[in-house]
């Protein structure tokens, strides 16, 4: 059995509800000067952290790409983030993000599970 530090506390990682992804913001684009590098930027609006660990990109000839972040990057309430991607400028047709949180047991509002309440 693995060590898992938040074992005792009854945490789990589950996905954002509709409700609280109505609360994120993602807006996608490149750097002026830079055709290459697609650019999310992730704005938390719930109250706890929460993190994202993969992105795909639908491409306008059919073909899609993704990118599973290791570690995950954990945007804090009420802040900002950055993460990117090898897209060429022009070819995407849609993307989304994979997102999630932890809660205690489950439910309620998202936590951060290392801090002590």
């Amino acid at each position: 059995m693995a060590w898992n530090p938040f074992a005792s506390d009854d945490f789990s990682e589950v996905a954002l509800s509709k409700a609280e992804l109505q609360k994120v913001q993602v807006n996608a684009g490149w750097a002026k000067g830079d055709d290459q590098t697609l650019i999310f930027e992730v704005n938390n609006g719930l109250k706890g952290p929460m993190q994202c660990g993969a992105a795909n990109v639908d491409l306008n000839d059919g073909k899609s790409v993704g990118k599973v972040f290791m570690p995950k990057f954990a945007i804090p309430g009420h802040a900002t983030r950055n993460a990117s991607m090898s897209v060429v400028k022009g070819t995407m047709k849609a993307y989304a993000l994979t997102c999630s949180c932890f809660k205690k047991k489950g439910a309620g509002d998202c936590v951060n599970p290392l801090k002590s309440f």
